[in-house]
């Protein structure tokens, strides 16, 4: 599915997307009222308005009346400055940057132009005119250097995935179709994760109350957390969505993660939810490729030791397990992935 055009913001200064926020918060509610605020023209003010809107920092429930949402709230709580990681995290949860970061990543190594950046919008985004682009990548490229998202060298853009990484753990991907690991410059990719999960609707749903019934176990976060660690200490960027725990693109693989909270009561059906939800998630992002890792919370217990032995030679799972804040695999694990420094 392409991004529509009304979800690409056309803003250039995100300075000024700040002050929209805060003029709302102090009463200006029409974009006539915001304009005035910010010192544009009304024209502008529907476009800071709209930015705003698509970073869910404020919406407009009733016809050119906004207001402030929960985030903007807390956005505004904290430190309302560009390198509020709350900023950051609003920007990488609209559509369009959870296209353009992936794209950056895959080619971090060499960076990209502004004529490569634009084609890739033009391929992945309904924008009508061909000008609409040339425009639209104006405001992508200020936001993203503003908030030192990329570096500007030898006439090509360059993701900083530190920068990111010092400010939030992983980036959240609210919309469940959209791919966690892109690796095309083109708008299929895209298509074959968007129809693969609105075939899968129902079972989607299922997915997305078992991640929220997981995620609110300590031991769960813990994992989450503990793998997230390691992921950014290798220079990448983490990513999840509402039932993906974790997925990386690391020295050209790609990694889904599953994370299990184990006992010797359930460690046998957890074990296999586990990896039926791999095998699922693989397919619906549309990544035969990728390397399925399952991370346990406790080791296997003396009955159960056989499944690593399954997993990993019949299965082509690596099985993980947390061992008082240390991570433990075999030694192939170990060498498949050593960015997360397995002890043996």
């Amino acid at each position: 599915m392409k991004v529509p055009s009304e979800d690409i913001p056309q803003a250039d200064y995100l300075i000024d997307v700040i002050r929209t926020v805060i003029a709302v918060s102090q009463g200006a509610r029409t974009f006539q009222q915001i304009a005035t605020s910010i010192n544009k023209v009304e024209r502008q003010g529907r476009y800071y308005r709209k930015a705003a809107e698509i970073i869910g920092m404020i919406a407009t429930p009733n016809l050119n009346e906004s207001i402030v949402t929960a985030l903007g709230h807390e956005f505004l709580r904290s430190n309302p400055v560009i390198t509020n990681p709350i900023l950051l995290q609003g920007v990488f949860n609209s559509r369009i940057f959870q296209r353009i970061i992936p794209f950056l990543e895959i080619n971090r190594n060499n960076g990209v132009s502004r004529n490569e950046l634009e084609a890739f919008l033009s391929n992945t985004a309904d924008l009508g005119a061909k000008t609409m682009a040339h425009r639209r990548i104006s405001t992508v490229i200020s936001w993203l250097t503003d908030l030192g998202v990329i570096q500007y060298s030898n006439s090509r853009y360059v993701l900083s995935a530190s920068v990111v990484n010092q400010r939030i753990d992983k980036i959240e991907f609210n919309n469940f179709d959209e791919p966690l690991l892109p690796n095309a410059n083109n708008l299929n990719e895209y298509t074959i994760v968007q129809q693969r999960a609105t075939a899968a609707n129902e079972s989607i749903i299922t997915y997305r109350n078992s991640a929220n019934i997981d995620r609110a176990d300590n031991a769960h976060r813990h994992l989450v957390n503990l793998t997230s660690e390691r992921i950014r200490q290798a220079g990448v960027i983490p990513k999840y969505n509402q039932f993906i725990d974790l997925a990386a693109h690391i020295n050209n693989t790609d990694f889904i993660f599953e994370m299990k909270s184990t006992t010797e009561a359930n460690e046998k059906s957890q074990i296999r939810a586990g990896l039926s939800q791999l095998y699922e998630y693989r397919y619906l992002q549309n990544k035969p490729q990728a390397k399925l890792v399952l991370i346990i919370e406790k080791p296997l217990s003396r009955n159960e030791r056989w499944r690593q032995e399954y997993l990993e030679q019949d299965r082509e799972i690596h099985l993980i397990w947390d061992g008082d804040n240390t991570l433990y695999g075999s030694e192939r694990s170990n060498i498949e992935l050593p960015f997360l420094n397995l002890q043996l």
